[in-house]
């Protein structure tokens, strides 16, 4: 008989449990990855980033929308990035109330940086695991996503 994970038969709690210390897990072994010095910010401006990266010019309401994060922790983690001449903030033509943000070339330089390290750790993270589970897996965490996000 297969052993059973403590996970496997559990809440929905231990879903989210699990799948946050996923990702908190690749965060911090990334970080180790790129090195302080390269990459001195927090966590959750990896995801600010790799939104960027798809959607250079994004307003700040959608940013926080997209990566799922609260107003507050979007707009520390934004001037942060921008003291740090990673991003820029610019008025909408549009609409003045919003604030266009954009990479900065330093910010675009990152991109080469973290994907370089982030193929190596996915590797790390894989390891074991058939190409077939690791599809199941992305597909399945995929329809959860977009059944909670399409409810929010």
């Amino acid at each position: 008989m297969a052993e059973k994970s403590k996970y496997m038969y559990g809440t929905a709690m231990n879903l989210g449990f699990l799948t946050n210390r996923v990702g908190r897990l690749l965060a911090i072994k990334l970080k180790h990855r790129i090195g302080k010095e390269k990459f001195d910010l927090p966590a959750h401006c990896l995801g600010i980033l790799a939104e960027l990266w798809e959607q250079d010019g994004i307003i700040q309401q959608d940013l926080a929308i997209s990566i799922v994060k609260d107003k507050a922790t979007i707009a520390r983690a934004l001037e942060l990035m921008e003291k740090k001449n990673i991003i820029v903030r610019i008025k909408d033509e549009k609409d003045k109330r919003n604030k266009k943000i954009f990479l900065t070339y330093k910010g675009n330089e990152l991109q080469n940086q973290i994907m370089f390290h982030s193929a190596g750790l996915l590797d790390d993270a894989k390891e074991s695991i058939s190409k077939e589970e690791m599809s199941t897996c992305l597909k399945t965490l995929e329809k959860i996503y977009n059944n909670l996000k399409d409810k929010l």
